[in-house]
């Protein structure tokens, strides 16, 4: 196989790679918007030394939506729990589950995907009726079918009722982002704790900015209303890291719009010095008014090009502009130069990680995480192989060029 069989043969290997590194990264991004909901997240950090003092209730959280009622909140609780069917029989020896104490707004703030029954209501939870939501994996592991809506299953040997299936994500990155529990959905106001003096301190409370409420302003009411319970949740702002995960692929069209741009550039300029040149010639021996008239089709096609370029370059440009998103936290407040700020913030995640006080982890921030990782590993392979497709298509147009010459 000679040298010019050996590059055309890799620009080609490259050039799939490429594309099919764009649509996976297309994929994802697409998937993360799905899958992930433009909230806020309040989680859980720690227990408080006082005991009267380990976070939020679901009095609290009602009291919230009562002040804030333009604002849609849910919160819940997860408790491990045993699961029977009508029958007596548990799941599959794999199969562990959680019961998820929330409320009606759970299922507005949450994406899922129902394909049986319905979702938890507000007289279910104003009622403490013993209604659950279950997935289709965990409804075919007890029923043998996902039609199970109206039948009786037991969570702690107390009977609950089925009024819903949603279809539980069973993609890649999602499933690897799981902790392997079924969930079940109850409303809280069902669910009675063997000690009556225990009150049920959120895991997980949420809401949704609007065009007129941002998350700093929904921050700052929140502090006011619940007061110190607030300081032992970390708040996590989903829509800002999906941004900062979408923006990965948009950093890579931006690199490629800016070879664009530079190629085009080097056109247009290629065209003005053939344009320039061809009137020094003619002005030697025509005046100027003489050359437009008898020269109008070649000025008038050479112009065209340049401004076709100058037009393209101004339509990419307009593009693969956007605008960087950076965690607030990572922002220092006077000099973004600051070395010492950028390298105590890193200590102090490092910290917070390690004293699993990062919050609640939920699928959510697990899969979030997971996600933008992958898009950072395809972002590499595709510099990498836009590279190597530059790189051989340069040696192509020698090697083409040197053939011509010959």
């Amino acid at each position: 196989m000679n040298i010019r069989r050996m590059i055309k043969l890799r620009f080609i290997i490259s050039l799939i790679v490429l594309i099919l590194l764009i649509i996976l990264s297309t994929y994802f991004n697409l998937a993360l918007n799905k899958n992930v909901s433009n909230i806020l997240e309040y989680k859980k950090i720690s227990k408080s030394l006082n005991t009267k003092d380990n976070g939020i209730t679901f009095d609290d959280l009602n009291k919230v939506k009562e002040k804030y009622k333009e604002l849609t909140f849910t919160g819940y609780k997860e408790t491990l729990c045993d699961v029977k069917n009508k029958y007596g029989n548990s799941p599959g020896k794999k199969a562990k589950t959680k019961m998820v104490l929330t409320d009606e707004n759970y299922f507005s703030l949450y994406p899922y995907k129902m394909i049986a029954g319905g979702k938890i209501d507000f007289l279910s939870v104003e009622n403490g009726n013993k209604i659950v939501v279950i997935s289709d994996v965990l409804a075919n592991d007890l029923f043998k079918s996902t039609k199970v809506v109206g039948n009786i299953i037991s969570l702690n040997d107390e009977n609950y009722k089925i009024v819903g299936v949603y279809r539980e994500n069973q993609s890649f990155a999602y499933s690897i982002s799981e902790d392997a529990y079924e969930r079940v959905y109850v409303p809280y106001t069902s669910y009675s704790t063997k000690n009556k003096n225990e009150s049920l301190f959120l895991d997980i409370f949420s809401t949704r900015e609007t065009a007129k409420t941002t998350y700093k302003n929904i921050n700052n009411n929140l502090s006011r209303t619940l007061g110190g319970g607030l300081s032992l949740y970390n708040i996590v702002n989903y829509t800002t890291l999906k941004k900062i995960s979408f923006q990965y692929t948009r950093i890579f069209y931006f690199i490629i719009g800016i070879c664009g741009i530079i190629l085009l550039i080097k056109i247009a300029l290629k065209y003005f010095k053939s344009l320039a040149a061809f009137f020094k010639e003619k002005l030697k021996t025509n005046y100027f008014g003489e050359i437009l008239r008898n020269n109008k089709k070649e000025i008038f096609f050479t112009s065209s090009k340049i401004l076709l370029c100058l037009a393209s370059i101004i339509i990419i440009f307009s593009l693969i502009k956007f605008n960087i998103t950076i965690d607030n936290k990572y922002l220092p407040n006077d000099n973004i130069f600051e070395i010492s700020f950028y390298r105590k913030t890193y200590f102090e995640n490092m910290q917070l990680k390690n004293a699993n006080e990062s919050g609640f982890s939920n699928v959510y921030d697990r899969y979030i995480t997971n996600v933008t990782n992958i898009e950072k590993i395809i972002l590499l392979g595709e510099i990498i192989s836009f590279i190597i497709l530059m790189v051989d298509g340069k040696l192509l147009l020698m090697l083409k060029s040197k053939k011509k010459n010959k």
